[in-house]
């Protein structure tokens, strides 16, 4: 008999500390950034239901889905999926860019990384051609010629093969004279 009073209050101890846990996991998923989005956006479906003159059984039913997922969602209860939050957009008659506009209207300006993502995308724009950058003008301190262009060339080839063939690199002085030989 104390067998079974014990197992019973062992099987007590597991329920209590099953329940401790989600009631933690519950308050942690309310203390999340995922939680606060999923709140705004649902408070601005229900705003704008309220605004079309749609109640909770409404909404639920035009949207399809069951009146008691709605109401929790409201409630803060769990974070609605995405295929959940799409579905109460479209029944709101609204394309989902139009919804997200309302929920987060534009800011002053765009942000750094925005602008460095449409500096990169300005390069690779789809049926646009990349225009590479002007040549510098001959006489500029950039430019090199055809002739010092070879030269540099016939050079680093030749340094390769040595390099190569020696196993370590050529020497300075080698360099120079031949730099001055051509």
């Amino acid at each position: 008999m104390l067998q079974g009073i014990d197992a019973r209050l062992h099987d007590m101890k597991d329920e209590i500390e099953q329940e401790t846990e989600q009631e933690t996991e519950q308050e942690q998923e309310h203390d999340s950034p995922f939680h606060a989005e999923a709140m705004h956006l649902m408070e601005l479906i229900r705003f704008l239901a309220r605004t079309l003159g749609l109640n909770n059984a409404k909404l639920a039913r035009r949207a399809k889905v069951p009146l008691a997922t709605l109401v929790r969602y409201f409630k803060g209860e769990g974070e609605p999926k995405l295929e959940f939050l799409l579905s109460m957009v479209r029944t709101l008659g609204l394309d989902v860019r139009e919804f997200f506009e309302l929920a987060y209207p534009a800011p002053e300006g765009p942000s750094a990384s925005r602008l460095k993502i449409d500096r990169i995308l300005q390069q690779i724009q789809p049926g646009r051609v990349v225009q590479p950058p002007a040549p510098p003008k001959a006489g500029s301190p950039a430019y090199i010629s055809r002739e010092e262009m070879g030269r540099m060339l016939e050079d680093l080839r030749r340094d390769m093969r040595e390099l190569i063939a020696t196993g370590s690199p050529a020497a300075p002085a080698r360099r120079g004279k031949a730099k001055g030989a051509s």
